[in-house]
């Protein structure tokens, strides 16, 4: 479950991206390259925009109308704008924007000022003006195009024509011309336009006057010919339709009478006159003689069933009351006879009048198509010469307007505001360029700083490794310089060492036995610490301490800690499990003629194999030979043997392992462990390898305690913060001052130091 949970760290960790406060923090960090980035581009522009030539901007107000008032025959219209006139007319509006603008009138303007010629407008520089020489009048309107622009109000018919130029007084004159010009081109073109309009409808309008005639003429032809007046064809028309009508109604009325009667008559056709008593019809109800029979052959035949009760079936009185019943029951099937005559009767009576009315609803129709024969003809000649009649009215009307247009000489484009000398420049705007620079300045100071913090993927800081790996920081240990080794010197309070004891105390991963009250020594302590408290009830027996990469310091930093628990009063063995390339047997000054290898093998037993060191509380068990294969020796079972039986006899193991990405050594002996410390030179090692090695040995569910920061400056800026590592190491520990330097030549030497209570 550990093992899971720091696998999702590390997998979040690697999905994490940059924050605001990362990059402010990156920005802090490489603060003189922001300034440094920032002070270069705020120079520069205020260079460039102080060698600027100025420009000045003349600005002139215009009006253009695209449905102006149209004064007619004494009549005015108006148009009714609102917020929205720009928009409804923007087509009309942008073609009058491009019509400014065009080589047209930027042509006439060259021409009437003659600026192909001019050297301040075409921007010769003085002392170049001798070698001058004109350009052609299209390449200067096509310079004066560029430096014009036009914009609409919105909301408004109103529009913004500015021209900008060196010289103000140019800048004036230039803009004033292009307006006048304009103005006298769009009515020029409105007059050419209505002049055109107005010979083009005088055409069309004799062309329609012949036809209006001979429609006229060929109406009159037709009306004589055939003997019909229009409105005695009208009038016959719409009696013929009347009537047409009527009858149409009058069918329709006898066709749903009919429609009843025939209903009527199956309904009495379907009634059964077997039973006298069963005739119960609603038509036969009605009749009064139906009734009174069924009535009295009722009376009959509850006379007779009396009879039955009391007398013979051949009794006169019982054979008189059966003929009376026969007799009355003749009778209600006649009158059901006579009914059914009569409905029958009905629809022939109704079937006569249709037969007679569709007679002559035939007759009106033929009369009203030959009249129609008359009427389509007619029609057609009288919509011919009625469409000619408008068609010429209203070409007489828009000759008339037009005609009277041209002669107003009426313009749709007015001068607002005309242009004036601008008084001060438009451009360069210094401040804005100033502002701009020192803001693109300091986003390219920070953009540099982000790149160089980028491109630099090593581990510096505690909160790099949390941040990057997903694993905590247990430690940093401090550079280890001249200052920091172990300095031999004379005391007169301390025994001296005896010169084998200080033979094996010379090499770098022994400086906290050597100076226990050193930097080096108090940063491993806290390293310590940090293990005894991330595990209080389950306490950190077997350490491996290993690194992603070689040459991380992995063996100075499992010495140093070996070396702080053994002073805390510990059984410690510190064990060379680098099979490949060992080291501790220099560290310690001991023969590696046995060792790892000939315990594992059996070539040894451990009694001979494990040494004591001059640390106190402190053994060694060097590699002795190296095998030819590392990997299968340390995944064997006599090697699991061989660590259980020091875990038994000590009471802390620490293993020195090689690299964990180059070989699988690291990852095989993670399972042998309570954890894995990783190793990472700060400033030096890239985060990516170490992170790719924690995943690594997390994939193989080893655990993983944290990550210890080696040969740590903690003059640097980064370490702000750190500010207790940075005094205690920069600074004498309180905790030395009345350390006296050692030397190796003195007749005795200090023990080693003596074990620490802390835990």
């Amino acid at each position: 479950m550990e093992s899971s949970a720091q696998t999702s760290r590390v997998a979040a960790v690697e999905a994490a991206g940059l924050s605001t406060a990362q990059a402010l923090a990156i920005a802090r960090k490489h603060l003189l390259l922001v300034l440094a980035c920032w002070i270069a581009v705020f120079t520069a522009t205020v260079f460039w925009s102080l060698g600027q030539v100025k420009q000045y901007r003349a600005e002139a107000m215009l009006r253009l109308d695209p449905d102006p008032p149209r004064p007619l025959g004494g009549k005015v219209e108006y148009v009714q704008r609102g917020s929205g006139a720009y928009w409804n007319h923007r087509e009309f509006f942008e073609t009058e924007f491009h019509v400014i603008r065009s080589l047209r009138v930027a042509g006439s303007v060259v021409r009437t000022l003659g600026l192909q010629a001019d050297p301040g407008f075409l921007g010769v520089k003085p002392k170049d003006r001798g070698r001058f020489k004109p350009i052609p009048v299209e390449d200067a309107a096509r310079a004066l195009i560029g430096r014009l622009s036009v914009e609409g109000v919105k909301d408004s018919s109103l529009a913004y024509v500015r021209y900008e130029d060196s010289d103000p007084k140019r800048a004036e004159m230039v803009l004033n011309t292009v307006v006048r010009t304009y103005l006298a081109q769009n009515l020029q073109d409105a007059s050419s336009v209505s002049t055109s309009a107005v010979e083009w409808l005088n055409g069309q309008l004799d062309h329609l006057k012949v036809e209006l005639e001979n429609s006229e003429v060929a109406l009159n032809d037709f009306r004589q010919k055939n003997n019909v007046l229009s409105v005695s064809l009208e009038d016959s028309h719409n009696i013929l339709s009347a009537e047409l009508d009527q009858l149409s109604k009058d069918i329709g009325n006898l066709q749903t009478q009919r429609a009843a009667l025939a209903a009527h008559a199956a309904e009495l056709d379907a009634v059964k006159t077997d039973d006298p008593l069963q005739a119960a019809a609603s038509e036969l109800l009605q009749s009064g003689v139906l009734s009174g029979l069924r009535s009295d052959y009722a009376n009959e035949e509850l006379a007779l069933e009396t009879l039955r009760a009391t007398l013979d079936e051949n009794h006169p009185k019982v054979l008189g009351e059966k003929a009376a019943m026969t007799a009355t029951a003749k009778s209600i099937r006649t009158e059901v006879w006579n009914i059914r005559g009569a409905a029958a009767k009905a629809v022939a009576e109704v079937d006569k009048q249709l037969t007679t009315l569709r007679t002559r609803e035939a007759d009106l129709k033929k009369q009203a198509h030959e009249l129609q024969s008359y009427e389509i003809t007619f029609n057609q000649l009288n919509r011919t010469k009625v469409n000619n009649e408008h068609l010429y009215s209203m070409v007489l009307e828009r000759t008339r307007e037009t005609d009277l247009t041209r002669m107003m000489n009426f313009n749709n484009v007015r001068v607002v505001d005309d242009a004036t000398e601008p008084k001060a420049p438009v451009r360069p705007n210094v401040p804005m360029n100033v502002a701009a620079g020192a803001a693109a300045g300091l986003f390219l100071g920070i953009l540099a700083a982000l790149a160089r913090e980028w491109s630099d993927r090593s581990i510096k800081t505690p909160a790099d490794v949390e941040a990057h790996l997903g694993v905590p920081c247990i430690g940093l240990l401090p550079e280890i310089s001249s200052s920091t080794r172990p300095r031999y010197g004379r005391s007169s309070r301390r025994r001296s060492p005896t010169r084998a004891e200080v033979a094996g105390l010379q090499d770098r991963d022994l400086v906290v036995a050597a100076a226990p009250l050193g930097g080096v020594a108090e940063a491993t302590r806290v390293i310590r610490t940090n293990l005894a408290f991330m595990s209080p009830d389950r306490p950190y027996k077997r350490i491996l301490v290993s690194s992603a990469v070689p040459e991380e310091g992995k063996t100075t930093v499992a010495c140093s800690i070996a070396t702080v628990l053994a002073q805390s009063g510990l059984r410690v063995l510190i064990v060379d499990t680098d099979l490949r390339r060992p080291r501790l047997h220099r560290t310690f000054s001991q023969p590696n003629d046995v060792g790892v290898t000939l315990a594992v093998t059996g070539q040894a037993s451990l009694d001979e194999c494990i040494r004591e060191t001059a640390v106190e509380n402190l053994w060694v068990l060097t590699s002795g030979p190296v095998p030819p294969n590392p990997a299968e020796m340390l995944q064997s079972d006599a090697f699991k043997r061989l660590a259980e039986q020091l875990h038994e006899r000590f009471d802390r193991v620490i293993y020195d392992s090689p690299p964990i990405l180059p070989v699988t050594d690291a990852a095989i002996l993670g399972k042998l462990t309570d954890g894995i410390v990783v190793v990472a030179r700060a400033f030096r090692t890239d985060r990516s390898a170490v992170r790719q090695g924690i995943r690594h040995l997390l994939d193989v569910k080893d655990h993983v305690i944290g990550v210890v920061l080696n040969d740590v400056d903690f003059g640097r800026g980064e370490y702000g913060k750190y500010s207790g590592y940075h005094y205690y190491y920069r600074r004498k520990p309180y905790y030395a001052a009345d350390e006296q330097p050692l030397h190796a030549d003195g007749p005795e030497a200090p023990p080693p130091p003596a074990a620490s209570t802390e835990h």
